[in-house]
């Protein structure tokens, strides 16, 4: 006998079941979807086993887990802002609900059953959506203008946090930067010697390709020397940095290279 896929069996209710206006949404379901979506966000294991059911399971794009791949999944990642839902809605289907919403670039589709006396989550489908360039460069645009602001405050943490966690930069004339613990290290020990006067970041192209953006671009800076009585260094280049889609949907930088267009000293 040919078993039906739970994602498709809620992909055909969603073709017949009745949309439920808001005021009839049970407020106990509201509060638990918040709370679930929250506890991601937070890398809060314990309340999202808690709205989550036992035989659970989630397709992403890039794989199917259970509960216990997905639990563990979520307490080794690093906490996220939590960002708005677009486009919820809710279905009833029999004694179930369907939760349908968008994040930035994901659209998500639960099925909310009512398990030992409390609502949780038995299955979920993520779709990933596709954003146009101008969004995608508009985000990279304003990551770019949130880290020459950290530079300018010689915040190496926040500086850090652009990156992934296999991230590698490599900067001109020095070995590269790898991981988050070299980037990290990298950023302290180049602001214990400089401070950022003033910098330019201008993006010439992005090229998107999947969960990837490549850009292009040129920059300007002004660095003061901490130490001694030398001159401030004026600079500018080139540079070309990979940019990798997260689960939330924000872009962090996964190869990073720059180079100036001084000519070399003699």
């Amino acid at each position: 006998m040919t078993r039906r896929s739970p994602f498709l069996a809620a992909a055909l209710l969603t073709l017949i079941a009745p949309h439920v206006a808001k005021a009839q949404v049970p407020v106990a379901l509201r509060a638990a979807a918040r709370a679930r979506n929250l506890a991601v966000a937070q890398a809060d294991t314990a309340t999202w086993n808690k709205l989550t059911s036992d035989s659970f399971t989630v397709v992403f794009p890039w794989g199917q887990f259970m509960k216990a791949q997905r639990s563990a999944e979520i307490a080794h990642q690093q906490p996220f802002a939590n960002p708005p839902l677009q486009h919820e809605r809710f279905q009833a289907v029999g004694n179930a609900f369907l939760h349908r919403y968008e994040i930035q670039n994901g659209a998500f589709l639960e099925v909310w059953v009512r398990e030992r006396g409390a609502c949780r989550v038995a299955t979920v489908q993520a779709t990933a959506l596709d954003p146009d360039s101008a969004a995608v460069q508009q985000a990279i645009t304003a990551a770019n203008t949130r880290f020459v602001d950290a530079f300018k405050r010689g915040d190496a943490a926040t500086l850090t946090a652009n990156y992934t966690d296999d991230a590698v930069l490599m900067p001109p004339n020095m070995t590269a930067w790898e991981g988050r613990a070299g980037i990290s290290q990298g950023f302290t020990t180049f602001l214990s010697q400089f401070n950022l006067v003033d910098a330019r970041l201008a993006t010439k192209d992005v090229i998107r390709s999947g969960d990837y953006a490549i850009e292009r671009g040129t920059y300007t800076w002004t660095l003061h020397p901490k130490t001694g009585t030398g001159a401030d260094i004026v600079d500018s280049g080139k540079y070309l940095t990979v940019w990798q889609l997260q689960e939330d949907g924000s872009w962090k930088i996964a190869r990073d290279i720059n180079n100036s267009d001084r000519p070399p000293s003699m």
